[in-house]
This record gives structure tokens, sequence and C-alpha cells, in this order.
């Protein structure tokens, strides 16, 4: 990554020691600087278990570096807001307990804590980040949910893990779909590729690397519909709280439909493409006879200074027909764009390029109050195609290492929430498609040796690994079950090595199926 060449080489020792050299330079109050101590030290504390529970995480060197790269460079000042101020007034307003002001450099908070701290960091951070115009419809909308996505992200750390448990917070999470989307994108896409298109400072088309690497490793049907599901949310996300934005989306919405409009009444076009290639031959008729006629060039480089500001004058004659010469190539380049907008093929190209951009924001029903319920339903869509291509790297896997990261990487998505109330084990939409998931994954597996076959009965077998899927032991090699006879059902203890975890029952069960005995603890992970 770009980023690494700005970090030093620090041991994971010398953290806080950098800390407090960077914060003797820093005008801070007291209990600011004691915050962001603290904070450091739980990051340090909690980093190995996120990495174990998620899976796919940023290197922590380069993480906690980061962190002391912003506090260095872009933070300089770090105000905790009086009941009487401004900003208290304004985070009042607004519903909110900080404010950050990046061109000032500067954080207000209201109530300060680790978790606080290190968000509004992260927002000191946040850019445009570039798409070309020709995804001028998301170019707001993805940068936003990009943004928003990581500063969520980077503070799952200290919110979700403590040292010892883990365990979801998630109202914490200002908007859990936007957190939903960037960890569906890291799984898909690797988090170093996400990092990289946040942060390149180069003029990089990533949206079609995403595209290309998302059609090489899941096909081209599954790429297209995975970044459109993701585009609609995002505008959803950003213009129900922009208006700005939806103003600009609904200008936009009658520009394409005016052009559409245009290209449909194909006699018209005809007709009016042939006027303006009339006028455009009489102006290149006009430039030439100018630019061939010293005494229409000197009259011409007279009325075109009289016209002008004094910082824009036209220097001399060479300079005028340098101007004239550009004018014309203009207009000859216009008429080369209007008569290849007639060759069928490319009109029929154009013509339905700007339908689907028509179809696209119908869809989103930019004017309606029922965008939160296409938000669900899109959100729904999505992980179903996710777990799709999920599906496919699972499949894929060769070592008994991977099967088992993927396992934690299961397990870390069905504690995802779609919304505040529901999450992703939860969604009753996706049901079937999770337990497909499950399933393979289970049978590869077996398959690599990762885990002990527990029972025979393949439905028995099912119900209790998908229990293990939901444990929240942060080291699953350490979960032992010890299964007892309860009249007719099954009862399964689940330990944390020799610590009680939870208990689950299966109904009718069949003894001669299990591969353990009963009343004796076993491994789940070999």
């Amino acid at each position: 990554m770009e980023k690494e060449k700005l970090f030093s080489k620090l041991n994971s020792k010398d953290y806080n020691f950098q800390l407090e050299k960077i914060l003797e330079n820093k005008e801070f109050p007291e209990n600011i600087k004691n915050l962001l101590l603290s904070m450091l030290y739980k990051i340090e504390a909690a980093y190995r278990d996120y990495t174990k529970v998620k899976g796919i995480v940023e290197d922590k060197k380069i993480y906690i570096e980061e962190i002391l790269d912003i506090i260095k460079n872009k933070c300089r000042k770090i105000i905790v807001v009086k009941e009487n101020s401004e900003q208290n007034e304004e985070m009042t307003k607004r519903g909110t307990n900080f404010i950050v002001d990046i061109l000032e450099e500067t954080i207000y908070l209201k109530y300060p804590n680790e978790r606080l701290l290190l968000y509004t960091l992260y927002k000191l951070d946040n850019r445009q980040i570039y798409l070309e115009e020709k995804y001028n419809l998301v170019r707001v909308s993805l940068s936003e949910l990009l943004n928003a996505g990581e500063d969520i992200n980077n503070v799952e750390v200290i919110r979700d893990f403590n040292g010892w448990n883990w365990n979801v917070e998630v109202k914490e999470i200002p908007e859990v779909s936007t957190n939903a989307i960037y960890q569906n994108l890291i799984y898909l896409l690797g988090i170093e590729f996400i990092k990289d298109w946040i942060h390149t400072e180069k003029v990089v088309d990533y949206v079609e690397l995403a595209t290309k690497k998302l059609t090489s490793d899941y096909g081209e049907e599954q790429a297209k519909e995975i970044l459109k599901l993701i585009y609609k949310i995002a505008i959803i996300i950003c213009t129900s709280k922009n208006e700005i934005e939806k103003k600009r989306l609904l200008e936009e919405k009658e520009i394409l439909q005016s052009e559409f409009n245009r290209l449909d009444n194909k006699a018209k076009l005809l007709e009016e493409i042939s006027e303006q290639k009339k006028q455009s031959m009489k102006k290149i008729k006009q430039i030439d006879t100018i630019i061939n006629d010293k005494d229409k060039l000197a009259q011409e480089y007279i009325d075109r200074n009289e016209k002008r500001a004094e910082y824009n004058k036209i220097f001399n004659l060479s300079h005028l027909v340098e101007i004239l010469n550009k004018e014309r190539k203009k207009i000859l380049n216009s008429i080369e764009e209007n008569n290849k907008l007639l060759e069928p093929e490319n009109y029929i190209k154009v013509k339905g390029e700007i339908e689907e951009q028509l179809q696209f924001l119908a869809d989103i029903n930019l004017e309606e109050t029922t965008k939160q319920e296409l938000k669900k339903e899109y959100m729904i869509n999505l992980q179903k195609k996710f777990i799709q291509c999920f599906i496919m790297q699972i499949k894929k896997a060769q070592e008994k290492d991977e099967i088992i990261k993927f396992i934690y990487m299961v397990r870390y998505y069905n504690y995802l929430h779609l919304t505040e109330n529901l999450a992703i084990k939860d969604v009753k939409q996706i049901e079937n498609e999770l337990n497909e998931m499950i399933k393979i994954l289970i049978q590869k597996a077996h398959e690599l040796k990762a885990i002990n076959l527990i029972c025979n009965d393949e439905n028995m077998n099912f119900e209790i690994m998908k229990n293990v899927l939901l444990t929240k032991i942060i080291v699953m090699e350490n979960i032992i079950i010890e299964p007892k006879r309860n009249e007719n059902n099954l009862e399964l203890n689940f330990y944390d090595t020799n610590v009680y975890e939870k208990n689950i029952v299966i109904q009718n069960f069949n003894e001669k199926e299990l591969n353990i005995k009963l009343n004796k603890k076993v491994k789940i992970f070999n």
C-alpha cells in the first residue's frame, strides 16, 4: 500500500512511547491525552482477538501507525466543548457528540471516550474518492459510503473487542447498512484493495479494477449485479440525508430524459443533426476565411480583444490563429460525434446506456418516501449475491488452514447487521442461502480434515455445526462439546477449553448415528 512508505519502522513496544512523544507537541487537554493513550492500549490488547475472529484485517503495525500519523500530521486541536458553546448547540441540532472540521484539522467533542476519539480521528482523514465522469450518478454517494464504511470498520477493534470477549455493539455503529457493504467488499476484494482505493492519490479507475477483479473471481453477471446493488444502496443512504445530492440527481435525471427523448425521435434527430452540420460548416468556412485573409485576421484580433478583460487579451496574431484552429477542431469533432451517433450500432448503444441510467434512477425512487423499504430489499439481494460468491471461495479451498479461516469468516458474517435489530443470521429471506453455505463449508472442512465428523446423520451434524458457528468463543479451536442423553433428545454442552459456554438440545436423535461417545468431552477441530 502507498501509505506504508510514510510509516516508521517501529516495534510494537515503541507505539506507546511514540504516541507520548507526539502528544508532547500537541496542546490537547490532559484528559484527551490520557484517553488517546488508553485508546492505544485497548487497541493493542484487542487486536489479536480481532484478527482471529474476523479473518481479514489490516496488519496491526500499519493500522496503529496510520493512527499515529493522523494524530501527528492531521490533527491540530481536540476540543472538549463547553455547555454554552456554539459547537455544543450545533451538536445538539445534529443529534451527535462530535464535529470534525477537516480544513481546520480540529475535533470538537461533547462526551469524549476512546471509541469516539478513534472514530473522529479517522473522519479527519476522509477525502473525496476519485471517480471518473462516467460514474457521475454515484460519484458522491459511493465516495461517502467508502469513507463512512472505513471509519466504522476502523473503530471495530475497540468497539466490539475488549481483550477477552467479542460482542457486536450494533448501537455504536452509525450506519449498519454501510458497515455491512464495507465488510462484503473486504471479503470479496481484500482489505488491501479497499484501502488502496480509498487512500490512493493517483488518478486510477478503481471501479473498473473492482469490476475486473469481481468478474475474474465470480463471473461477469455476478460482478455487475453486486456493483449495481451497492450503487443503489449508496445513493439511497446518501440522498436520505443529503438534499443537495438528491437535487443534483433529480436534475441529472431530467437531462438524461431530455437526451433520451431527443434520440427516441429519430426523424427529428436527423433533421437537427443535419441543420447543426450546415451551421458548423458555415463556421468552419468563416474561420478558414479569417485565417487566410490578413486584413480579416487583423480585424478579428481587434474585435475579440475589445470584448476581453485586460488579463485575458490575445497576445498577437499567431496566438489568434492558434485559438481559431482550436475552435475549428472543436467544431469538426462535434460533426464527427454527430456522424458517429447516426451509425446504427453506436446509436443503439448510446440510447441503451441512457435508458439503463434512467431505469437505474427509477429503481431508486428518489422522489418517494419508500426508499428505506427499497434499501432493505436491495441489501437482502446483495447478501444473496455475496453468499453465492463466498461459496465459490469456499469450494476453492485446498488447505486445512484456509478452510478454518473461512469457518471464522462465516461465523463473523452471521453476526453482521442489516438493521440495528436484525443480524444476518436472523434474516429469514436469506436463511436458505446461509444454510447452503454452511453445509458446503462443513463438507469441505471434513474433506480437509479440519473438523471432526460429530454425527453420520447429515441433518443432525448440520444442526450441531451451525450452533458451533454461533458461539462467541474467540478461538474456535478451543471449542469442546460434551454430548448427553436427555430423554429422547441430545443435549450438547459447549466449552471454551474447560469453561462452560452454552447448551443446546437436538430433539429425537439416533445415538447410533453419533461418532462420539456420550458423556465424554470431545474437540470439534482437529
